[in-house]
């Protein structure tokens, strides 16, 4: 029996309704080694309609590895940009900007 991990997967805008989730936000099981394509899926998602793809708040790609406890957020394209622009305005990276001009 393969070993399974377990994740947190956010969903934004209407990929929730797409998959079928009631939550934006929930946990499922996958296999122990899966990517971010492996759970595309699962949820019944194409990848056309997965635009940004977060894995514990940082930038990922479909060949992410997925880990147990990892939180894997998946934005279609009519919020990739918005969301992309909202992290920039993050504390940090304000911060980090901050300091660099210093």
């Amino acid at each position: 029996m393969d070993a399974t991990i377990r994740i947190t997967v956010l969903l934004g805008g209407d990929l929730r309704k797409e998959a079928r989730k009631e939550c934006q936000e929930f946990e499922l099981e996958l296999s122990s080694g899966s990517k971010v394509q492996d759970l595309l899926p699962r949820l019944g998602l194409s990848s056309e309609r997965v635009k940004m793809i977060m894995v514990n708040g940082r930038g990922a790609t479909l060949d992410t590895p997925i880990g147990e406890g990892d939180r894997v957020a998946l934005f279609p394209p009519e919020l990739a940009f918005n969301t992309f622009v909202s992290l920039g305005f993050r504390k940090e990276s304000v911060e980090g900007r901050g300091k660099q001009s210093a």
